[in-house]
C-alpha cells in the first residue's frame, strides 16, 4: 500500500504543478457550470479548495517552500472579520469575494478547515513560525464558524467534517472550550446515527466517501480516546450501510441514492478515473478491488487527501465486498417532513411546530446475480437524487475494468435540459418490479432544491418538460421493442410499452396513465448508440411558454418497470388505475401506490402518498 500512497501523492503534485499560477500562488483551473453559490460558471479561475489540496500534496512531497506560498495564499482569502456572517469561511474562487457569491457556501469552513488541520498534524513542526501561526489562526476561525452555524446533525457529511475540524482545533490549539464544543458535536452525531443505524444522506457515493474520510481522520489523528472510539463505531456503521447496497457483479452501488454527482463511480468529476469510493476499496481490499496499478493513477489534485487517510474495514465485514447479495433489502433511512411553504422536504430541526406531514424515507434494493434495482418510496427529483437506479452486467463484463460499459436504468424529471427539482417521485417495489409515479410540486426547486425555487404564481419560460427513463449500456445486438415493434438504432417511435432484451436482462416499461393540463401526453422512445430514452412529454413546444406551475392543474405520469432474468416469465403489463379527485391509486401484482395527479405543495403530495 505504500506504493499506492506514494502514487496518489505524486498524482496530486503533478496535477497541481500543471495548473499552478505563480502570480496567485494558486491552481488556475477550468470553472465548471455550477448555477449555485457562484457566478463564475465558465472560463478559468483560481479554485481555493484545490489550492489547499495542492498545498497538502506539496508538503507530503517535501516541497515546503512552494507549499507555504500556496497555503498562505489560501489563508489570506478567509473572512477574518468576527462581525461578518461569513466569518471563517472561504470563497470558491479567488476572483469572487464572498460578498459576490449567491450565496456563500458555509461548508467551506469545514472543507478547507479539515485540510489545514491535516497540514498542522503532519507538517506543523516543519512550517516557518509565521506560516504555522497563520494556519492555526485560520483553523480557529474555521472552527468558530462551524460552532456559530451549528449545522443540522442530519446534514451528515458536513456534520462529520465539522466534528473533525472542531476536535483538531481543540487539540492543536490546546483550547478546552473548542474541545468541549467538539465532544458535544460528535456526541450528538454519534447518538443520532447509532439510534437510527442508518444515514439521512443515504447511500451517497460522494458523501459516504466524505463521511468515511472524516470519521477515519478522527480515529487516526485525534488523541481524545472517547472521540476516537465513537468515530471508530461510526466507521463500522458506515461500512455496514455501504455494503447493504454494494453490488460486486457490476462494481457499483445500487440505488436509491439521496445525493450523487456521477452515477458511474468510475468517474471523478466527469473524467474516467477511479473515484473516491473505488480508491478506498483498493486501499482496504487490494486482492479483489485493485482497479488501477500505482503507475496508472491519473493526476488529480485531491488525491493527496485520500493518501493520508488510513482507511480500514472491520475484518468480519471484508468478505462482503466480494460476496454476491441476493434478494431484497428494505431500509428506513430517515423521517422527512413536508410543509406547504417549503421547496422540498425538511428535517425535524426545520419543522419548529409547523404543520408538517411526515413520511419515512424508505428505500428498497433488489439483488439477483448480475442484476440489481433500487428505489425510494417518496422523493423530490433534484439532480443529486437517484430515486430509481438499477444496474446489470452482461456475460464477460469485468467490474475492475474502467472501460466496461455502465449498464443502468434511471428515472428523472427534466425541464429544458436540466434535472428539475420540483418533480415528485413515488414508488412501491417488490423484487425487480416497481410501480412508479411522477408529479409536480409548487413551491418547488428548479435546478436546486431550494436556492432557485419556483413560488406559486411565478412563471418560468419553458420549452420542454418531461419525465425521462434512461437505459444505458444496451448493445447494438440487443432487442428493443416499442408496443411490440422493433426499434432500430438511431430511430424514435411513440408507444406506451417498451421492452429491452439482452443476454443478461429483460427490462419491461409500461405507462399506465399520464396527464398534463388535462391532456394525454405522448411517449417518445429513442434508441441512440447504446442508450434508450423513454420520454413522457408533458410539454414539447417549438417556442418557450411562460408556465405558471401552480396553475397547471393536471401533471402526472404513472407506470411500471420490471428488471428480470432473460428467461423470466413476463408479468401482466399494465397497472390498474383508479382516480378519486386529485388522488390516483395504482395496483399491480402485489403492489399498491397512491399519488397526486395535480400540482400541489409538497405537503399535498405527502398526504396523497399516505392515501388521504
Amino acid at each position: 500500500m505504500d506504493d499506492l500512497v506514494e502514487a496518489l501523492i505524486a498524482a496530486a503534485v503533478a496535477a497541481g504543478d500543471a495548473v499552478y499560477d505563480p502570480q496567485w500562488d494558486l491552481p488556475l483551473v477550468a470553472a465548471p457550470y455550477n448555477p449555485i453559490h457562484t457566478k463564475i460558471i465558465s472560463g478559468e479561475a483560481h479554485f481555493v479548495r484545490s489550492g489547499m489540496d495542492y498545498a497538502l500534496a506539496l508538503f507530503e512531497a517535501g516541497r515546503t517552500e512552494r507549499g507555504e506560498r500556496v497555503l498562505n495564499a489560501v489563508l489570506r482569502l478567509q473572512d477574518a472579520d468576527p462581525t461578518s456572517a461569513t466569518y471563517g469561511v472561504w470563497p470558491y474562487w479567488a476572483e469572487e469575494p464572498l460578498s459576490e457569491m449567491s450565496p456563500p457556501d458555509w461548508n467551506w469552513a469545514d472543507f478547507i478547515g479539515e485540510l489545514i488541520a491535516l497540514v498542522l498534524y503532519r507538517h506543523g513542526r516543519t512550517l516557518t513560525h509565521g506560516t504555522a501561526d497563520a494556519a492555526r489562526i485560520g483553523l480557529r476561525r474555521a472552527a468558530e464558524s462551524i460552532i456559530r452555524r451549528n449545522v443540522d446533525i442530519d446534514y451528515t457529511n458536513v456534520a462529520a467534517k465539522g466534528a473533525f475540524v472542531l476536535l483538531a482545533a481543540g487539540e492543536l490549539l490546546a483550547d478546552e472550550q473548542l474541545t468541549e464544543h467538539a465532544r458535544d458535536h460528535l456526541g450528538r452525531l454519534h447518538a443520532r446515527l447509532q439510534e437510527g443505524r442508518t444515514f439521512a444522506e443515504y447511500n451517497s457515493p460522494t458523501y459516504w466517501h466524505v463521511v468515511q474520510q472524516a470519521l477515519t481522520k478522527i480515529r487516526q489523528y485525534v488523541g481524545d480516546e472517547q472521540a476516537a472510539a465513537q468515530a471508530a463505531a461510526l466507521e463500522r456503521l458506515a461500512w455496514e450501510h455501504f455494503l447493504a447496497r454494494w453490488h460486486p457483479a457490476t462494481g457499483r452501488l445500487s440505488g436509491p441514492m439521496a445525493r450523487c454527482y456521477d452515477t458511474d463511480i468510475r468517474l471523478d468529476k466527469g473524467e474516467l478515473r477511479p473515484q473516491g469510493v473505488r480508491m478506498i476499496l483498493q486501499r482496504v481490499d487490494p486482492a479483489h478491488w485493485t482497479i488501477a496499478g500505482s503507475s496508472d493513477i491519473t493526476p488529480a489534485i485531491g488525491r493527496a487527501h485520500d493518501a493520508v487517510v488510513d482507511y480500514r474495514i472491520p475484518d468480519d465485514l471484508l468478505p462482503r465486498l466480494s460476496a454476491a447479495p441476493d434478494g431484497m433489502v428494505v431500509e428506513r433511512f430517515s423521517q422527512v417532513h413536508h410543509l406547504d411553504e417549503e421547496f422540498a422536504g425538511v428535517s425535524a430541526a426545520d419543522v419548529r411546530e409547523r404543520d408538517a406531514v411526515t413520511l419515512p424515507a424508505v428505500g428498497t434494493t433488489w439483488f439477483d446475480g448480475p442484476r440489481t434495482l433500487g428505489t425510494i418510496a417518496h422523493s423530490d427529483t433534484w439532480l443529486q437524487r437517484r430515486p430509481l437506479l438499477g444496474f446489470w452486467a452482461e456475460p464477460g463484463d469485468d467490474p475492475l475494468d474502467l472501460h466496461t460499459p455502465m449498464r443502468s436504468v434511471t428515472a428523472e424529471a427534466i425541464r429544458d435540459g436540466h434535472a428539475f427539482s420540483a418533480g415528485v417521485f413515488g414508488s412501491a417495489q417488490r423484487d425487480g418490479t416497481v410501480l412508479w409515479t411522477f408529479g409536480l410540486a409548487c413551491p418547488g426547486g428548479d435546478e436546486h432544491i431550494h436556492l432557485d425555487g419556483i413560488r406559486p404564481g411565478e412563471a418560468r419560460a419553458t420549452t420542454r418538460l418531461l419525465v425521462r427513463f434512461t437505459i444505458t449500456g444496451v448493445e447494438e445486438t440487443a432487442t428493443v421493442l416499442v408496443d411490440g415493434a422493433p426499434l432500430a438504432a438511431g430511430k424514435s417511435a411513440e408507444g406506451r410499452d417498451v421492452a429491452v432484451r439482452t443476454p443478461a436482462v429483460q427490462l419491461d416499461w409500461t405507462l399506465a396513465a399520464a396527464g398534463f393540463r388535462d391532456q394525454r401526453p405522448p411517449v417518445r422512445v429513442t434508441r441512440a448508440l447504446d442508450t434508450v430514452l423513454i420520454d413522457v412529454l408533458w410539454l414539447d413546444a417549438d417556442t418557450a411558454e411562460e408556465l405558471v406551475f401552480s396553475e397547471l392543474g393536471t401533471a402526472f405520469a404513472a407506470g411500471t418497470l420490471r428488471m428480470a432474468a432473460p428467461d423470466a416469465t413476463r408479468e401482466p403489463a399494465a397497472a390498474e388505475v383508479m382516480t378519486d379527485g386529485d388522488v390516483m391509486r395504482l395496483a399491480h401484482v402485489e403492489l399498491a401506490l397512491a399519488a397526486r395527479t395535480t400540482v400541489g405543495t409538497h405537503r399535498d403530495h405527502a398526504l396523497a402518498r399516505r392515501g388521504r
